[in-house]
């Protein structure tokens, strides 16, 4: 007889909560800031008002009727074991279908009407507002930025990023009326500034020629002995024997942004070189776009080529998909008088909207862009960070990469106008459900100095931390006190080598690449094939890793300890790499070996 635990919520309140009665006619006037910066965020100039004529889409996240249940579900399937004891999660594995995760946050069915009832007040027709699968998300189309300056006690304005020439249409502030804080989780696009970029934060690269061969950690003779490549990789990481079977189920999945695409020649002729196995079937890769995101093979991208060759350099057959996430349009496309102006776009919402509402979506997807932490507005933050759970709960490992500016880059002010310096902390990889990965270099693997890590400011610490991060906590003392939060969610949770990768780039090899934005995609790989594994034998893939990667994988010895080196910034030498999890590279690199023999036996 199997004995297992299993939640007193799940016994309790199998299906959707009823909501208490609320009031249907709520005072519209009664106005309460809900999001504001003190000043316009760094790097950010105004450019005036937009015409008469601007229109604006807004999204309004609306709470959920349960507010745990989605976190609590998330944890049921994800956890192995329970962490109080040793008994089996009876839900383990149970991960829920587009629809059951619709019904598990959806808002009460008086919230809607009381939003809608609020837009009507303000003379938006019911005919412009539509509902995302389940009620969560409603989206507003066609509001003239007057009537948003109206509904949210805003003052729209273009800002134009100095660096990039990039411009957007953004407010310092907004308000809802008091009646609507309880039921509203956040409105987009209104403060959030920031831009997805790169998590690799420059890439520092000697191009050889069409006609290079593979390096010598290959098994060659080739001059360059130093480049990381698959064949090095796959041996360090000792997955070199396992060949995926599942490849009617298994998918990877990998996001990119800015018009950045990978060039399938490119993607060829690195398979030739370092993976000469690669050939039944071809490598290639799928392309969707979202948002408006294109695709042009003749203008290959660094970015996009390094995450999908090593992606398929590692979990070869498996099926790769490339998402091509648009809504990010440069300066000399962006026309302040369109109706619907482009630059209104939130990417990561775009994004997220479109795989949420797939029925068959990917067991691994992998990302290598975001942004300093503070730079999104808590409320964004978390509802993005919870529709990754949505992700996380449906059976997908969801894996960014830490970033690459050691504990913080720049002058690591905060952003409110106090001056105050700082550790700057990255999000999404500060998101307690998604795994975060920093940089390695090196044999034996030391911590690569560039690996961002550090603790949330904006998340608390979630329950599988709670016996990996007080230790380091408890070594490192009052040093650095006042720069960060003791008390947060802390990252990375695992690292991978990050130092020197070969890419092909246009037709010729580029070495000296580095970037967490490459040790994310060889875990992505890592892991795919260990879901290929279990969906092979008639499991469910690993979904969210982080309860076992900190539990079952950690106790198992499926990792390898990282105990050497730092991550300087802020003008600090940054936080050490030491026995345990640290937030430089997390709990360390992974044992494929080790770990297929974990998941085997669960």
């Amino acid at each position: 007889m199997h004995h297992c635990w299993l939640s007193v919520l799940s016994i309790l309140f199998p299906g959707p909560l009823s909501g208490l009665a609320m009031s249907l006619t709520p005072r519209w006037g009664d106005m309460r800031t809900k999001h504001m910066w003190a000043a316009v965020p760094e790097h950010w100039e105004s450019m005036g008002h937009p015409s008469d004529g601007a229109m604006i889409d807004l999204r309004i996240a609306l709470k959920p009727d349960r507010e745990n249940a989605l976190v609590d579900t998330l944890y049921e399937v994800s956890s192995p074991q329970h962490q109080r004891h040793l008994l089996l999660h009876c839900r383990y594995g149970t991960h829920l279908s587009k629809e059951q995760v619709a019904d598990l946050v959806a808002p009460h069915q008086d919230t809607r009407k009381i939003v809608e009832s609020w837009l009507e007040y303000h003379g938006v027709p019911p005919s412009n507002v539509s509902t995302s699968h389940g009620g969560g998300w409603l989206t507003v189309t066609g509001v003239p930025v007057s009537k948003a300056n109206d509904l949210l006690g805003a003052s729209y304005q273009l800002y134009r990023h100095t660096g990039t020439n990039e411009t957007i249409l953004r407010t310092v502030r907004y308000a809802l009326p008091t009646a609507l804080h309880g039921l509203v989780k956040t409105v987009a696009p209104t403060t959030f500034f920031g831009l997805p970029r790169t998590l690799r934060q420059t890439s520092r690269k000697r191009s050889r020629g069409r006609t290079a061969l593979p390096s010598r950690r290959d098994g060659t003779d080739d001059e360059n002995d130093e480049a990381v490549t698959p064949s090095y990789l796959r041996s360090l990481y000792k997955t070199a024997t396992y060949r995926p079977a599942a490849l009617d189920m298994s998918v990877l999945g990998i996001t990119g942004f800015h018009d950045q695409y990978p060039g399938a020649e490119d993607l060829t002729l690195f398979m030739t070189l370092h993976r000469s196995d690669a050939v039944d079937p071809d490598p290639t890769f799928t392309v969707i776009g979202v948002n408006g995101g294109g695709y042009d093979p003749e203008d290959p991208d660094h970015e996009a080529n390094l995450d999908m060759q090593y992606a398929q350099g590692m979990a070869w057959p498996i099926r790769h998909i490339f998402y091509s996430i648009g809504g990010l349009p440069d300066s000399d496309s962006f026309i302040p008088d369109s109706n619907q102006p482009e630059n209104s776009n939130e990417p990561f919402l775009e994004w997220l909207e479109y795989i949420i509402n797939q029925d068959d979506i990917p067991q691994t997807i992998t990302t290598s862009y975001g942004g300093d932490e503070q730079t999104f507005p808590l409320d964004y933050a978390q509802s993005v960070c919870e529709l990754f759970a949505q992700l996380g709960v449906r059976g997908v490992s969801v894996i960014f990469a830490s970033g690459d500016l050691g504990v913080g880059g720049g002058d690591c002010k905060k952003n409110d106008g106090s001056g105050t310096v700082e550790f700057l902390p990255i999000f999404p990889p500060t998101c307690p459900y998604v795994t975060s990965v920093g940089s390695t270099r090196d044999i034996p693997e030391v911590a690569a100095d560039f690996s961002s890590g550090g603790f949330s400011n904006y998340f608390k610490l979630p329950p599988y931390q709670t016996d990996a991060v007080p230790p380091f906590l408890q070594q490192l003392g009052d040093q650095y006190t006042g720069l960060y939060n003791a008390s947060s969610r802390g990252f990375p949770d695992i690292s991978a080598q990050g130092v020197d990768f070969e890419i092909v780039l246009g037709g010729e090899l580029e070495d000296e690449i580095f970037g967490t934005s490459g040790s994310a995609p060889i875990v992505a790989g890592i892991i795919s094939m260990l879901s290929d594994y279990r969906l092979a034998t008639n499991r469910p893939p690993l979904g969210f890793l982080n309860p076992w990667l900190y539990g079952r994988a950690l106790r198992l010895q499926g990792i390898n300890d990282i105990t050497s080196g730092s991550n300087p910034g802020c003008d600090t030498d940054g936080f050490s790499a030491v026995d345990g999890w640290d937030p430089v590279t997390g709990l360390g690199t992974l044992d494929f070996e080790a770990l297929l023999h974990i998941v085997a036996a669960n």
